[in-house]
């Protein structure tokens, strides 16, 4: 059976982080338990003191539970605690709240790698079908103009730890280090400057959506951008005035409201009031 949590070796490791996973979780490790490989693999979760039975629920899926309670809660300090439970050649790191879009998946977005013509890979995503998604999580990338631009020079792809496959051994010599948010992008930097080779899996298709509220918002958005310019590539005043004059912002927006597609105010504000959060979160994130 190629789902093996007694096997002491297996050929890859299935890592998450997990807090609070509610019952999408439990669909998440059905989906993972029954994931159709011609090798062994395991899951490793390491639950930052869930208060819902995330761990219970995971420990009775056969997954290896890991408790973790930092003093200060560190992105890339937790993925780095994580990889090291995880003995497999290759180790599967995703979100609590990805779903697995077929059989299939964990087999096709590993196979580069086991068949040496990759070293990192990450899978494609959508909207979870018959699940509310915040529209702008999957519309409009013309709102990321930071991120697109730093793509494009890091290897032009987006390394994102929501469905993401790296070699234990390259792990190993990076690491993702002590970094507070965007850790996928900060190892992006190290696998591209290592002249490592990263590979989009268009076909490892997962479902993955979030409703947020908007202090969530803002956090999210204020921690990338203050990612974002400890990487170098400030969200700058520049920017910003470029971004809220551009006028196809504006009819995009309208359009979506027009057609419906937008269901909640949050959605409505969200493409100029990000510019504004990313804005003073990136000054903070310069001056510290």
């Amino acid at each position: 059976m190629p789902f093996d949590p007694s096997n002491p070796r297996p050929t890859v490791s299935v890592g998450i982080l997990t807090r609070n996973g509610g019952r999408l979780f439990g669909q998440v490790l059905a989906a993972l338990r029954t994931q159709e490989t011609p090798w062994p693999f395991h899951i490793v979760v390491l639950d930052s003191a869930s208060k819902d039975g995330t761990d219970r629920v995971a420990a009775d899926a056969g997954a290896r539970v890991i408790g973790y309670r930092p003093a200060k809660f560190f992105f890339g300090t937790a993925r780095d605690t994580l990889f090291e439970a995880c003995p497999g050649t290759v180790v599967v790191t995703m979100s609590q709240d990805v779903l697995p879009a077929g059989p299939q998946w964990l087999a096709t977005l590993v196979q580069p790698i086991l068949s040496d013509s990759a070293d990192a890979t990450v899978g494609s995503q959508k909207e979870p079908p018959g699940r509310y998604a915040f529209y702008w999580d999957y519309h409009g990338s013309w709102l990321r103009s930071v991120p697109v631009l730093f793509d494009r020079a890091h290897g032009n792809l987006a390394i994102s730890c929501a469905d993401l496959a790296l070699r234990r051994s390259v792990w190993e010599k990076l690491r993702f280090g002590d970094v507070e948010a965007i850790e996928d992008r900060v190892m992006q930097v190290k696998l591209h400057r290592g002249g490592y080779r990263m590979q989009y899996v268009p076909q490892a298709l997962s479902y993955h959506g979030h409703d947020y509220t908007w202090t969530e918002l803002y956090n999210r958005n204020g921690s990338f951008a203050v990612g974002w310019a400890s990487l170098g590539w400030p969200y700058t005043l520049r920017r910003l005035l470029r971004d809220l004059i551009q006028p196809s912002r504006y009819r995009i927006v309208i359009d979506a409201f027009m057609n419906r597609k937008l269901v909640s105010w949050k959605e409505f504000v969200y493409p100029v009031w990000m510019c504004v959060i990313q804005y003073r979160a990136g000054r903070k994130g310069q001056r510290s």
